[in-house]
């Protein structure tokens, strides 16, 4: 990659979308440049520049990063730090690991699937919803399934963000369900099924876009490339 160039092309490479995308994403003054906003056509050095979209810095290079996939386990929180004194998934990381950082959150009393890297262009593209990346959970209730439930799931409840829809919901057994969603709104699927009298007993987060925690237990993790 050359030192210098446009910034379509420098946020087509990194954030893995097209040129076309790129510039609708510097149009709507999303991108800075040295903390001030990109303009369109904008050419930056690579060696100098520091380009942030939506608050997150954008790596010039994916050489030496760091991608994990984690198996989370209840009772674990995703943040660095808890004034709580809570266990974090950063307790569970050996030394040369903890620095990295989570590409999204998975609440508390939920287990599964976290991604975790110090490459902040993986990070935002697997945390931002523009990138509306699938995600599948597998939720067993404290009662048997209903049809209304998963009518109710297809169509759509309403939470004070917006419609909150599944993309697909399997019933798998006498009380669970397996679910995709895109959008990932705080406890979005507990709230869905508290809105049709339903509650959760427990919630496994099965796979973010490709990556899944076949073959981990919880607590484990393993390098992964994209």
């Amino acid at each position: 990659m050359k030192s210098q160039l446009r910034i379509n092309a420098f946020l087509a490479t990194a954030l893995r979308i097209s040129r076309r995308k790129a510039d609708q994403v510097v149009a709507e003054n999303r991108v800075m440049v040295n903390g001030s906003a990109a303009t369109v056509g904008q050419v930056i050095d690579l060696g100098h520049d520091r380009v942030t979209v939506d608050g997150y810095v954008v790596e010039n290079q994916t050489l030496n990063k760091t991608r994990i996939v984690l198996y989370k386990p209840r009772e674990y929180i995703t943040s660095r730090t808890d004034q709580w004194g809570r266990k974090t998934v950063i307790d569970l990381l050996p030394e040369h690991l903890k620095h990295l950082n989570t590409a999204g959150r998975l609440d508390y009393l939920s287990e599964g699937v976290i991604l975790m890297s110090d490459d902040g262009a993986f990070n935002h593209e697997y945390t931002h919803p523009r990138f509306e990346k699938e995600k599948e959970y597998i939720l067993t209730l404290t009662e048997p399934v209903a049809k209304d439930l998963i009518e109710g799931f297809r169509t759509g409840v309403p939470l004070q963000e917006g419609l909150a829809k599944a993309d697909t919901v399997d019933q798998i057994s006498e009380t669970a369900l397996r679910v995709t969603i895109h959008q990932g709104w705080k406890r979005q699927l507990r709230r869905m099924a508290a809105h049709h009298g339903f509650t959760v007993h427990s919630l496994v987060r099965t796979r973010i876009g490709q990556f899944e925690i076949e073959g981990l237990q919880p607590g484990e993790w393993m390098v992964i490339s994209d």
